[in-house]
């Protein structure tokens, strides 16, 4: 309908056809929603849940050990014959590459905008060239070692972080009214002045530093859920891309962008006039799940949009990161 509901939702915000008629009326969208399978190759069959749902954000919430990966055997009737064409030289190691990225990502040594700038750092080797998956990788592990003379200092990162995060609420369009109400809601929670077009609107950082403090001091102590956001979504999201050495660099890109506006969502939750609860913040992250993740156009587009401007750079990923 026009407000972006289903005509079937009842004012519960129940199925009026699921509870009438069962789960198998249901029309295929509703059925798998947030459920994603799919075979990579990897040789795995995957089975993985969209951010896009409370109740999957609801599971993360009570992982604070991280989220594990289980692998079963396939029966043999769902066995399939596994075809790597010519040309894809980086395919053939999706596994062992992205088992390390992930690996890195719950790495609580340091902070997860500092495990995912250590993250490109390795990936960028692969882009540039490097063809010895055994030798990078032994390179990869050790990074971590050396992480305090490799990680870049970034003292003015927040305006550029704010920047871009503006231009991504402001360029996520749905005919659901709710959606133009938060977009209203964090862009006045944020103080923005002429925010009509995000190049040319100004941005007050007090706002954000005030919702960012209170962020830590109510939120502080589940730093987890945001890793498992992210490496749930690194997992949904069939990251790392490696079916070329660009495409690599464009999906990380595309994971950086997705990390600073789920972080720039989770600092707005607690904005001010807004008693910081869990309830808020799984909504504003619901918000821009379904603002970006359903919506592979628009995350094309805002990646784009970073390497038309010369701003996809490893350096300008950690002012993005910076937040």
């Amino acid at each position: 309908m026009d407000t972006g509901d289903c005509p079937l939702l009842r004012k519960d915000r129940l199925c009026a056809l699921q509870i009438e008629k069962g789960h198998e009326a249901l029309p295929a969208v509703c059925r798998n929603f947030p459920r994603k399978q799919i075979c990579l190759a990897s040789g795995y069959l995957e089975r993985s849940l969209s951010p896009a749902c409370e109740g999957v954000l609801a599971l993360l919430w009570d992982l604070p050990d991280g989220v594990a990966f289980l692998s079963d055997p396939l029966p043999k009737e769902e066995q399939r014959i596994l075809t790597i064409e010519e040309g894809y030289p980086l395919v053939p190691f999706f596994a062992p590459i992205r088992e390390w990225c992930v690996d890195m990502l719950q790495d609580r040594r340091f902070p997860l905008s500092q495990r995912i700038l250590l993250m490109g750092m390795a990936l960028k080797e692969l882009v540039d060239g490097e063809e010895d998956i055994a030798v990078w990788l032994l390179r990869a592990r050790s990074l971590p070692s050396h992480a305090e003379e490799l990680l870049p200092q970034s003292n003015n990162a927040l305006p550029m972080f704010l920047s871009n995060a503006l231009r991504t609420i402001l360029q996520i369009e749905s005919a659901a009214l709710d959606f133009a109400s938060v977009q209203h809601e964090i862009v006045t929670g944020l103080g923005v002045i002429g925010h009509g077009d995000s190049s040319r609107a100004t941005i007050p950082l007090v706002p954000y530093q005030q919702a960012r403090t209170r962020y830590e001091e109510y939120f502080g102590n589940k730093d987890f859920f945001i890793e498992n956001l992210m490496v749930s979504l690194f997992f949904h999201l069939q990251m790392p891309a490696l079916a070329s050495r660009e495409d690599l660099w464009k999906s990380y890109v595309n994971f950086c962008n997705l990390y600073a506006f789920y972080r720039f969502m989770a600092v707005m939750s607690c904005r001010e006039g807004i008693e910081p609860n869990r309830d808020e913040l799984f909504r504003l992250t619901v918000f821009a799940s379904r603002g970006l993740i359903h919506n592979g156009a628009r995350q094309t587009s805002l990646q784009d949009e970073l390497f038309q401007n010369d701003s996809a750079t490893l350096a300008h990923m950690a002012i993005l990161l910076g937040g």
